[in-house]
């Protein structure tokens, strides 16, 4: 299958988007949407979605060891089960639990301080959330 995989990595006031090639080759980083809600953030996820012509969307869910599910872990849920209702594309969940830690390590690595742009954070979760689905799909 070709075309653009959209990801995302939910959070309460920021949302992380990134977005593969259409040929599903290369994730990137593509912006951090500030939000109100779960309402304003889908809002603006059907706008990316139509203007990149999105074909499937990935959403990170942070799941932790044990039974217990967290209170991000319900809220993501929520949040998956709304965007769901109102787009036609697939939309597939993983384990994004170390994406904010791995997108922080990867910024103290190029020497960025993470205070200057703290967005960044969420668009480099996003890109390797999507780069872990990708893998996934392509058998790695």
């Amino acid at each position: 299958m070709q075309g653009r995989i959209l990801a995302i990595d939910p959070g309460g006031r920021r949302v992380g988007l990134a977005l593969s090639d259409p040929l599903r080759i290369i994730a990137s980083p593509l912006k951090t949407l500030l939000v109100n809600d779960n309402k304003d953030a889908i809002q603006q996820i059907l706008h990316v979605i139509e203007e990149e012509q999105v074909v499937e969307v990935v959403v990170g869910l942070p799941l932790r060891p044990g039974a217990e599910k967290s209170e991000q872990t319900k809220r993501v849920e929520v949040f998956i089960s709304e965007l769901k209702s109102k787009i036609t594309q697939p939309v597939h969940v993983v384990d994004e639990s170390y994406s904010s830690v791995e997108a922080e390590e990867s910024l103290h690595r190029m020497g960025k301080k993470i205070g200057q742009d703290k967005g960044a954070v969420d668009r480099i979760a996003a890109a390797i959330i999507l780069q872990q689905y990708m893998r996934e799909i392509q058998g790695y």
